[in-house]
């Protein structure tokens, strides 16, 4: 779009250098726009989905990307890898990758990996173990530019509806989450609310909704906040 303030235009389709004839989902992009991450099921991975990197060396040429290489086995495993999330902390510069996995016929927990600002792992990914509930499903990180807001959705108990948005915060980037909190309603509904986006600012959250009031059985939705977060 041509300002923040105007309208999308059409989305258009990334072509065969990203895209494959299997799934692609998911997709995470870096805060400067060079990398972007996605879930891809194409032959090659180790296991159910894998999360893919590709980059570009111009952040506004739209089709500018190179070829996808998967992350490797730090963050690819025999389970399911999906809903890559960078972020470069705007408290140490330091980045990480948060996404969740889930292992074959188990549910989705959600991990971190360090990862250089080219993309690259710098060791086995872990188990965010406060934010992961044993028996539900927790997808779709994404979090604020310091590093100390996370949202992601969730079918845990407590929720409004079948999966739901909540939140989590820290002191800073080297303390543990504190307890997920439900973002309630109007945000969460009694249809389905997930894969949380969180914009540059932290003032604008884009989820998508199978609630009524859309165009099709699941939409994209936006919800605003004040600068004090109320």
């Amino acid at each position: 779009r041509a300002c923040t303030g105007c309208p999308w235009e059409a989305p258009t389709n990334l072509g065969p250098v990203v895209n494959s004839a299997f799934d692609e989902t998911g997709p995470g992009l870096s805060i400067d726009g060079h990398l972007l991450f996605f879930r891809s099921t194409r032959p090659g991975g180790q296991g159910l989905g894998d999360i893919y990197l590709s980059n570009r060396a111009d952040p506004k040429d739209d089709f500018g990307w190179n070829a996808p290489v998967a992350l490797g086995p730090d963050v690819n495993t025999a389970a399911a890898e999906a809903g890559a999330e960078y972020l470069q902390s705007a408290e140490d510069g330091s980045p990480n990758l948060y996404f969740n996995r889930a292992p074959p016929g188990g549910t989705a927990d959600l991990y971190y990996a360090a990862i250089t600002r080219d993309g690259e792992t710098r060791g086995p990914a872990v188990l965010i173990a406060e934010l992961s509930d044993p028996v539900a499903t927790d997808q779709g990180p994404t979090l604020r530019t310091d590093g100390r807001e996370i949202f992601f959705f969730s079918t845990r108990s407590g929720g409004v509806g079948g999966a739901d948005l909540w939140t989590s915060t820290r002191p800073s980037i080297h303390d543990p989450w504190s307890t997920p909190v439900n973002l309630g309603s109007p945000l969460n509904s009694a249809a389905s609310d997930q894969q949380p986006n969180l914009s540059g600012d932290g003032r604008t959250l884009l989820f998508a909704s199978s609630r009524s009031g859309g165009f099709g059985g699941t939409d994209v939705w936006m919800a605003t906040r004040t600068p004090s977060g109320h």
